[in-house]
């Protein structure tokens, strides 16, 4: 009888033993070795990856920070393994994370001629730029870069546009500025630098004080006192 009851608590010992093992133990050994297919993080901030790398039962670390003119400051460049490729679950994904645009440091170009400007600027690689005409009384400086914005003493994004200023006697003939979509006080700053003069403003219907037409139009040859007339939105 002893021995009848330690078969029957062996075989019931076993089929407990298995249907633990295979409810149990086994769920747990395939969801180890499941894998997930990486996500494409590119150009994703870190925090919004960080909740959506959650919800995918992935972890992250981030493994490198790099300068880029694409990617903003803080949002993600790359990931290692990278997008599509597979990872399993709970497993740690590697990201290089953007510090932003590469800093470059203006080179001194006041007082230097358009040609001269130029040159330098091409040796630093700052090729996104427009000039600017700017109204000056010293002959000296006729042609001569008078100022820059950013200015000097600052450094300027990789990518980003340097706004040059050149010297223009007032006897002479220049190109009227561009004051289309400007609010109306900072059109009027404009008319002022330029030492020309604002003789009118008609209202119509739009972008309450954005200019909306011009009079003369941008780009037409002007000289120093000429009258400026805007159509302003109201």
């Amino acid at each position: 009888m002893k021995k009848l009851i330690t078969y029957v608590s062996i075989v019931i010992g076993s089929f407990l033993f298995g249907f633990g093992s295979f409810y149990y133990l086994m769920p747990v050994m395939v969801r180890h070795s499941k894998t997930i297919e990486v996500p494409a993080l590119r150009n994703m901030s870190v925090e919004k990856a960080k909740g959506f790398l959650t919800n995918l039962d992935l972890r992250y670390v981030i493994s490198d920070s790099v300068n880029s003119s694409e990617v903003p400051k803080g949002f993600i460049v790359s990931s290692d393994p990278s997008a599509k490729e597979e990872i399993k679950i709970k497993g740690v994904i590697k990201l290089v994370v953007s510090k932003g645009p590469r800093k470059i440091r203006l080179p001194d170009i006041v007082g230097l001629s358009k040609k001269a400007a130029l040159d330098s600027l091409d040796i630093y690689g700052i090729t996104n730029r427009v000039f600017i005409n700017y109204p000056v009384r010293e002959k000296t400086l006729d042609e001569k870069i008078v100022k820059t914005k950013p200015a000097i003493e600052d450094s300027i994004a990789e990518g980003g546009m340097l706004t040059i200023y050149i010297g223009t006697e007032k006897r002479r003939v220049f190109l009227m500025p561009n004051l289309n979509g400007m609010i109306l006080d900072e059109a009027q700053g404009e008319i002022l630098k330029y030492g020309l003069i604002l003789a009118g403003i008609k209202r119509t219907a739009g972008k309450v004080d954005a200019v909306i037409q011009q009079s003369p139009a941008p780009g037409v040859e002007v000289t120093f006192g000429d009258n400026v007339k805007l159509v302003v939105g109201q």
